[in-house]
């Protein structure tokens, strides 16, 4: 495979250890090289035999590659080349052709990657976007449910329009209790960018789920909050779980 090749090349040299600690951080159940993202960007920006082509004739190839790339920076060099399609390009359509990539997501710079795109297509044609998140959001599949979540306002401050507000607290309501860690922190992810959104929904729905808030949610959803707001909901939170022993 020419991509997995070239990414093979520019990683020479570099420590196995290196690698193995960037697997670890990036959680990756798929092997990796050990390139950080700037490397993959340049490496995708320098081009391959096919990167003339149009974007149209390009993405069934490039879907090819994220299905069977072997390596982690084979498969995000697909889901960066998706992530900003040139201008025009038929979104509805596009939706079509990646919208089933989550289902082989296997770690959170994947499916991240493909929320940036999600959402801006979300934003566009909610009529198509918004029942397949909610199918998602019910999913056997973690990835697909935290997809359901971060794909509505990824991120906030780059959406020109955002999602209905019920459809947002309809979503991370029905995931509050889900046993998934990346499912959790994608649910406290949301609550944040909510938060710029809709602040005093948001602030009465930590009120009312703060003892119960998995800490991977609480941690994310208040990361941002002004120091003393975010140290009296702790303090809440504090108090009700020992009142829970």
């Amino acid at each position: 495979m020419e991509v997995q090749a070239a990414l093979r090349a520019d990683a020479r040299g570099i420590d196995p250890h290196k690698a193995a600690e960037r697997a670890h951080f990036m959680k990756a159940t798929m092997p990796m090289f050990g390139l950080g993202v700037p490397a993959q960007r340049k490496l995708l920006r320098r081009g391959y035999s096919f990167s003339h082509l149009p974007f149209e004739v390009q993405l069934p190839l490039w879907a090819h590659i994220w299905s069977e790339a072997t390596h982690h920076e084979t498969r995000m060099q697909a889901a960066f080349f998706i992530e900003k399609p040139p201008a025009g390009t038929d979104l509805v359509w596009l939706w079509g052709a990646v919208k089933d990539w989550v289902s082989s997501v296997n770690c959170w710079d994947q499916s991240d990657t493909l929320s940036n795109l999600y959402a801006r297509i979300n934003e566009a044609h909610p009529e198509q976007v918004v029942p397949v998140l909610r199918h998602w959001n019910g999913s056997d599949n973690p990835w697909e449910r935290r997809q359901s979540l971060v794909a509505l306002l990824c991120y906030s401050r780059f959406r020109r329009s955002f999602p209905e507000q019920a459809l947002v607290f309809e979503l991370v309501e029905a995931l509050l209790a889900d046993p998934d860690y990346y499912v959790q922190k994608g649910l406290g992810w949301t609550l944040r960018e909510a938060w710029h959104v809709w602040p005093e929904p948001v602030m009465a729905l930590l009120d009312r789920h703060i003892v119960t808030l998995a800490p991977a949610a609480w941690q994310a959803a208040t990361e941002k909050l002004d120091p003393s707001v975010k140290q009296r909901l702790k303090a809440k939170r504090m108090a009700g779980r020992k009142a829970g022993r």
